[in-house]
């Protein structure tokens, strides 16, 4: 039985021809008015970390090959797809990233327990905790680069993660502007990389 390992997501098809991360042809399935980027494979491949990186190397690879692009998480391999409920969602996420790109932002600090005063006390520290105020002056002096924003809460010393969507190129002034801005909180960078985390859940 052929199976469809996914990659990604797109509106048109890659302007080259790419090779999946078993090497295999990656081909453009029409699919709701976009494109699935996968591949034919005869059986999934193992989950293993040279798995893993081949996926997000072919994932690198048709990103820099597609104007607008949503990954795919590893580990999609499925005999049909049919994403048409979710067309109108992915198309607009797929205009969101148009010729963007992600960097991803590592809080570390102490981590605050919730307050457990009352009912209303608790939630506002999680909404707190969630909206990561402790870099507020680096989002500040970051906001002329920054489309969107996803938070990710973590706990313990990693607080949280950060992901920032900018315009295609302009990973270096992020960079620099993120070293130029004091915090009281650690904060570690790394990318550019494909939009991972603004892909909606029914790609996840």
């Amino acid at each position: 039985m052929t199976l469809l390992n996914l990659y990604a997501l797109a509106d048109t098809p890659p302007g080259a021809a790419l090779r999946g991360a078993l090497g295999e042809p990656v081909r453009a399935v029409p699919c709701g008015g976009l494109f699935a980027l996968a591949g034919e494979v005869e059986s999934a491949p193992p989950l293993s970390a040279e798995s893993l990186r081949a996926h997000d190397a072919a994932v690198r690879r048709l990103a820099a090959a597609c104007a607008a692009l949503l990954p795919v998480r590893f580990g999609a391999a499925v005999e049909s797809i049919d994403l048409s409920q979710h067309a109108a969602e992915l198309l607009e996420a797929l205009e969101m990233v148009r010729n963007r790109e992600q960097m991803t932002l590592r809080v570390y600090a102490e981590a605050k327990r919730p307050d457990r005063s009352s009912g209303t006390a608790y939630l506002e520290s999680l909404r707190r905790a969630r909206a990561v105020p402790e870099i507020d002056p680096l989002r500040a002096a970051l906001a002329p680069l920054i489309h969107a924003e996803r938070t990710e809460p973590h706990g313990e010393s990693l607080v949280a993660s950060v992901y920032h969507l900018i315009d295609r190129g302009r990973s270096a002034e992020y960079l620099r502007k993120l070293a130029e801005v004091p915090l009281d909180v650690r904060v570690s960078a790394s990318g550019p990389w494909p939009a991972w985390s603004f892909a909606p859940e029914a790609v996840r």
